[in-house]
């Protein structure tokens, strides 16, 4: 019975694990989700409290990781593993609350179809990396995994074409003041840097 009652303790620590880091990825998505909501609408976005909000519950739970990870013994994982996620998946709301608080300040400088297409793939990329986090307590076959990880690698690599067309476009423009190119880049590189995040 003692030996029923111990591996059960185990049995609940492993899924715990997997229960915060899979909340873990579903909040960092939410935070790019609201982003990209914001660029879609952006006559909508009266301010950053949404999405501050969805950043504190990110580091809520990137802190309650590392409490476990201190007060357990056996993981599921490897401990440096689970802790490199965590943080990983944490910068991705951090880097949304940086994009949106810039975005902010510049937003009436802006116009919205600057950002509608990394907004969409965004999105995108979101939802796969939401399933692809999942399938850690699954144990799915790799190639599920690795189809899932191209997507993401796409989302990328299209978001940073669409990026250099803009900067392009908007360079060659008699149109755009100086402060705008200057404002549009600025936040353009903040979404690469997402991007990469999100891969």
């Amino acid at each position: 019975v003692e030996l029923m009652f111990s591996l059960q303790r185990f049995l609940c620590r492993n899924e715990l694990f997997f229960d915060l880091i899979e909340e873990l990825a579903a909040s960092s998505a939410s935070s790019v989700k609201t982003l990209s909501e914001a660029l879609a609408n952006p006559d909508q976005f009266k301010s950053v409290d949404e999405i501050l909000q969805k950043r504190r519950r990110s580091r809520e739970l990137n802190d309650e990781i590392a409490h476990r990870l201190c007060m357990t013994f056996l993981t599921p994982l490897e401990r440096e593993d689970i802790e490199m996620l965590a943080i990983a998946l944490t910068r991705i709301s951090k880097t949304s609350e940086k994009f949106m608080s810039q975005y902010f300040v510049f937003k009436t400088r802006l116009k919205s179809e600057y950002f509608e297409g990394q907004a969409e793939l965004m999105a995108q990329a979101a939802e796969v990396l939401v399933e692809l986090v999942k399938q850690i307590r699954i144990k799915s076959n790799i190639t599920h995994a690795e189809e899932l990880n191209s997507q993401l690698r796409f989302c990328e690599s299209k978001s940073d074409m669409l990026m250099s067309h803009l900067v392009e476009n908007m360079y060659m423009s008699k149109n755009e003041s100086l402060s705008t190119i200057f404002a549009a880049k600025s936040l353009q590189e903040v979404l690469e840097k997402l991007t990469d995040r999100l891969r």
